[in-house]
């Protein structure tokens, strides 16, 4: 359950402040001696639906199985990214520490004062080295790290110049093992300038899914889903200061003569607040 928590999307953006015709010099960056406050709020449904004879359903419900089963999670992080000053190099050190993480029973799921350490340029996104945690065993530990420093690799964005009106789109993997499956999914998303407004520049989100199933009965599998949501940039802190998205995901297999369909939901929150550091 734990892992369902890690759900931690970092976007960062450089947004070129004297622009001309309302065009957004749109790049990818963490700035130098600059912290960036996040609360991330993500909230999740599963419904697990099996069809099928008569006989195979009275033998899932006299093993108290629930058709459909319905589980419901969610979970709550705070956390801040700090940047020290830059180098002659170019290089700058970052340090995340977790400030809080529960999930919807008030269970702590990473330890307050958890700290990872990396480095971060003007050109590059921050690569991590190190997590600090008292509270975490080894293996725990080994999958924060390498999925917070996934989300650095795969969230990163184009550079583009954009006029309102004008899109882009981002193609991501996305590995998912279900019922001993594993799915390999590809998640286009498409970012669409709405408008910008003094210091902010808003964009309106849509995602599709798609997925290869390695498994020699593909054919009887079917994945599909989609998302959709906003996103609000703070064009002089160079970040994303608000990041909204609703996810919708359908995975049905059909083998022999049982059907396992799973519809999953998804609400994922963040809000970034950013100021320098002295």
């Amino acid at each position: 359950m734990k892992k369902k928590f890690l759900l931690l999307f970092i976007f960062a953006t450089v947004l070129n402040y004297g622009q001309s015709n309302q065009v957004l010099d749109f790049k990818l960056r963490f700035s130098p001696q600059t912290r960036y406050d996040q609360a991330t709020s993500t909230s999740s449904e599963f419904k697990l639906t099996y069809e099928g004879s008569e006989e195979l359903l009275g033998a899932l419900k006299s093993q108290g199985v629930e058709n459909p089963t319905i589980t419901k999670t969610s979970a709550e992080m705070e956390s801040v990214l700090k940047t020290g000053k830059i180098n002659a190099e170019g290089n700058f050190p970052v340090v995340i520490e977790y400030l809080k993480s529960v999930d919807a029973n008030g269970k702590t799921i990473i330890p307050n004062g958890t700290l990872l350490y990396g480095r971060g340029s003007l050109t590059a996104l921050p690569k991590l080295d190190s997590i600090v945690s008292k509270g975490l065993d080894e293996t725990f530990k080994n999958t924060v790290f390498q999925i917070v420093q996934s989300t650095f690799e795969q969230l990163a964005l184009p550079e583009k110049k954009l006029k309102v009106g004008e899109s882009f789109t981002q193609d991501n993997p996305l590995n998912m093992p279900i019922g001993g499956l594993n799915i390999n999914m590809s998640i286009k998303t498409t970012y669409h300038l709405k408008e910008i407004v003094g210091k902010n520049a808003f964009f309106d989100v849509d995602q599709v899914y798609t997925a290869n199933v390695l498994d020699a009965d593909k054919n009887n599998i079917n994945v599909s889903g989609t998302g959709t949501g906003k996103l609000t940039y703070d064009i002089p802190n160079y970040f994303t200061n608000e990041n909204i998205l609703a996810m919708k995901f359908n995975f049905d297999l059909k083998k022999e003569d049982v059907t396992v369909k799973l519809n999953m939901t998804n609400t994922f929150k963040q809000k970034a607040t950013i100021s320098k550091i002295k």
